[in-house]
């Protein structure tokens, strides 16, 4: 259980714009849509190797900030929460879960999904072109798009197929009402705004902590998309 002594933090820590911004995002959105938020974990230590890439976890606060985002979430719809299995976004996740359950929240499906962590690849020293604490993921992002990691990883046509299927198709092929989020990290967030936004992605599209990028999909097949504190229509993506 999470001890809730900083109620206030929600309002105050400037890290926290984007994901007040979400909230507030599919608070207003209606009845007939179906939302789903890709997030950023919460707030983890600076990660300066990478050899604790997939052990580092959240620090208290961004322990509680995910409890706050959960408990203002809507939950007049079901949920469906997937993640990383690293624990800072499994934490995340979890402390999601915990705010939305004790707003009166039904959470149909809390599962891991591979996806999520990172792309497959075939040559570990690939990583050694992105920073440990991501600073460079962007530029990590366009140099992938553009081929220039050849075989040491898969395409970045294929991992586009596989994210879009994992996450809008999955939406896509709800049948009812329904809320999904999907917690993971900078590397898979910056990969989807630059198919979503379908152009190169740079600083000014980076998140913060428990940042992210919003989607809705209504009845007729229509999909909004909310990035960066605006809403455009979402072309179709395949």
């Amino acid at each position: 259980m999470i001890a809730l002594t900083s109620y206030m933090h929600w309002d105050e820590l400037d890290w926290l714009n984007s994901a007040r911004s979400i909230v507030e995002w599919i608070r207003q959105r209606p009845s007939d849509q179906n939302p789903m938020i890709f997030l950023r974990h919460s707030h983890r230590d600076e990660i300066t190797d990478h050899s604790v890439q997939f052990s580092t976890g959240l620090t208290d606060i961004g322990e509680l900030m995910s409890y706050e985002m959960g408990k203002r979430l809507p939950t007049s719809k079901p949920i469906r929460i997937f993640f990383s299995f690293v624990p800072r976004c499994h934490k995340t996740a979890e402390a999601l879960a915990q705010g939305l359950r004790e707003n009166g929240g039904e959470i149909l499906e809390f599962e891991p999904i591979p996806i999520l962590v990172m792309p497959e690849y075939s040559d570990e020293s690939v990583w050694e072109n992105l920073q440990p604490d991501g600073k460079n993921v962007t530029d990590f992002i366009n140099k992938w798009a553009d081929g220039d990691f050849g075989n040491m990883i898969e395409s970045f046509e294929d991992y586009r197929v596989r994210l879009i299927e994992t996450t809008l198709g999955k939406l896509a092929n709800e049948n009812g009402p329904v809320m999904h989020i999907h917690v993971s990290h900078d590397l898979a967030l910056m990969a989807i705004k630059r198919i979503l936004l379908q152009r190169p992605v740079g600083n000014q599209d980076r998140e913060p902590f428990q940042g992210g990028i919003c989607t809705s999909i209504d009845k007729e097949g229509i999909s909004r998309l909310y990035n960066s504190e605006k809403e455009t229509r979402l072309p179709p993506v395949h």
